[in-house]
């Protein structure tokens, strides 16, 4: 259980945003209230998306135990800048402001915390394909959160392996949930595991 600083309620963990100190309810009530007297032209404003950004890198620097932030925000701004940031900016702008174009800044290998080497600058989309390719390739901390799975034939021979039950279930196209616990052949005659020898 833990205090919100807010509402001095005692909550469960899972009501709070990470290490922060209000709860969720609290904190969507702040919000709601900030956008309400500030509304919204400055997150969609060049110095407020570098604001959003660079907050955001704090908060998950501290979460995934990255530590501070090697930089300002006005060295981040600065190098977003000399990166193409307003270019990027302005096809957003263009856009109408899709999702999919918003600037972002990517790390390169996930496994590192954010500093000048390991950061690009990209759209939301190429951020978002980065991840995806991690957890398909296996790679990065979304490539840890997979956990490989083997193919056998009826002779209990190893087939192949593939680098997740995801990518497995894209390849085949169904469920194989209850014949890995169970340890029985699937309907194409094929054993699956987690361990390679079964």
């Amino acid at each position: 259980m833990k205090e919100c600083k807010e509402c001095g309620i005692a909550k469960d963990k899972s009501s709070f945003y990470g290490v922060q100190g209000e709860c969720k309810e609290c904190t969507k009530a702040r919000v709601k209230v900030n956008s309400k007297r500030v509304g919204n032209a400055y997150d969609f404003s060049e110095i407020g998306v570098i604001r959003v950004i660079y907050k955001t890198q704090k908060r998950n620097n501290k979460l995934r135990w990255h530590g501070d932030l090697p930089y300002t925000k006005a060295e981040l701004s600065e190098w977003m800048y000399s990166n193409g940031f307003k270019a990027l900016f302005d096809e957003w702008l263009s856009s109408e402001y899709s999702k999919n174009l918003k600037p972002s800044v990517d790390r390169i290998d996930d496994l590192t915390g954010y500093m000048f080497e390991n950061i690009r600058l990209c759209t939301w989309l190429d951020n978002k394909k980065h991840q995806y390719d991690d957890i398909k390739n296996g790679v990065g901390t979304g490539g840890l959160r997979c956990k490989r799975l083997y193919k056998f034939d009826c002779n209990k021979s190893l087939i192949c392996e593939y680098v997740s039950y995801s990518s497995a279930m894209r390849e085949i196209g169904y469920s194989i949930e209850y014949q890995i616990k169970k340890e029985v052949k699937c309907r194409g005659g094929f054993y699956w595991s987690y361990c390679d020898v079964i």
